[in-house]
C-alpha cells in the first residue's frame, strides 16, 4: 500500500526515534497494492447445474499490505537488532499509524512479518516487510454513547445511533455498560432498525452489568452467572441510522462501538 507520509507510529514508537523513515524501494512511480477489503464467496457446484448455489458471501481475507523504510544513514548490527525487536516477531497485534494527512484519525491492529534487508555496498539501508491486520480494514477511534437516567422507576427513551462503520455486516458494540436504578428489573433494548431486534435481561437493584457483543462476553457487580437473565440476543448495529427504543429500570448506560474504515 503506498503511502506519501515519512514517518509511521509503531506500538506507540514513532520512526524517527530510530531514524527511519517510509520509502518505496525501486520501481518507476507506479505500483498496484490490495485494497480493503475484499469477500469470499461461499457457493456450492452441482453437476450438469451451470449456475453455483450461492451461500453469502464473507469479508475475507484479512488486510495485508507491504511496507518500505529505510534510513538515510547506516543501519548496524547493533541498531538492527533493536529495530528488529521492536517491529518483528511480536506475539500480539500493536497499532500502527501511517502520519499522513488524510489518515490522521485512521490506525490499523497490525503484525509486522517476512522482514528482509537490502544492502548497498554492505551496509543495511533498507526493510521491507509484510503488514498483516487483524480484519479487512484499518479503524478510527471507537465511538461512545452515554446517558444518565438519573434514580426515577422506570425509563422510556430512544436513542438515534449512527453506525458510521464501513463494515457490511453488523458491528457489535464492544463494550456496553448497563447500571440498573434502585429498583432493578427487566431490561429491552429494541433496534427498530434491526428488525426489531431485542435485547432483554434482567438485573438487581443497583447491579452493574458489562457486555462485549462482539467477543459475547458478560459480567456482572453482583452475580457470578450473569447469563442466566439474559435472552442471548447480543446488541447490533445495521450500518447507518439505528432506531433503539430502550425501556426498563436504568439509572445509567454507555455504549462504544469500533468504527472500520476501508483504506485503498
Amino acid at each position: 500500500m503506498p503511502f506519501h507520509a515519512k514517518v509511521f507510529i509503531y506500538d506507540g514508537i514513532p520512526s524517527e526515534q530510530y531514524d527511519l523513515y517510509l520509502g518505496d524501494v525501486g520501481g518507476s512511480g507506479e505500483s498496484t497494492t490490495s485494497g480493503s477489503n475484499d469477500v469470499g464467496l461461499l457457493t456450492q457446484k452441482l453437476f450438469r447445474r451451470p449456475v453455483p448455489l450461492y451461500f453469502g458471501a464473507e469479508q475475507t481475507p484479512v488486510l495485508s499490505f507491504p511496507l518500505s523504510i529505510y534510513s538515510p544513514n547506516e543501519i548496524t548490527a547493533d541498531s538492527y537488532s533493536t529495530i528488529s525487536g521492536w517491529l518483528f516477531g511480536s506475539q500480539n497485534y500493536h497499532e500502527l499509524r501511517i502520519c499522513q494527512d488524510d489518515m490522521y484519525e485512521t490506525y490499523f491492529n497490525a503484525l509486522l512479518t517476512a522482514p528482509q534487508v537490502m544492502r548497498i555496498g554492505n551496509v543495511i539501508q533498507t526493510i521491507t516487510s509484510t503488514v498483516i491486520c487483524d480484519s479487512p480494514w484499518g479503524y478510527r477511534e471507537p465511538k461512545t454513547f452515554t446517558e444518565n437516567y438519573g434514580d426515577g422507576y422506570s425509563i422510556h427513551d430512544t436513542i438515534n445511533f449512527y453506525n458510521e462503520s464501513a463494515n457490511s455486516f453488523y458491528t457489535y458494540p464492544t463494550e456496553l455498560v448497563i447500571t440498573a436504578n434502585i429498583f432493578g428489573g427487566s431490561i429491552t433494548i429494541t433496534n427498530a432498525s434491526d428488525m426489531n431486534r431485542q435485547f432483554v435481561l434482567t438485573l438487581l437493584p443497583l447491579e452493574v452489568l458489562t457486555l462485549n457483543c462482539d467477543l459475547q462476553f458478560i459480567s456482572s457487580s453482583l452475580v457470578t452467572y450473569p447469563l442466566s437473565k439474559f435472552n442471548k440476543m447480543w446488541l447490533r448495529f445495521v450500518r447507518g441510522l439505528n432506531v433503539l427504543s430502550v425501556v426498563g429500570n436504568i439509572s445509567n448506560i454507555s455504549i462504544t462501538s469500533p468504527i472500520a474504515v476501508k483504506v485503498g
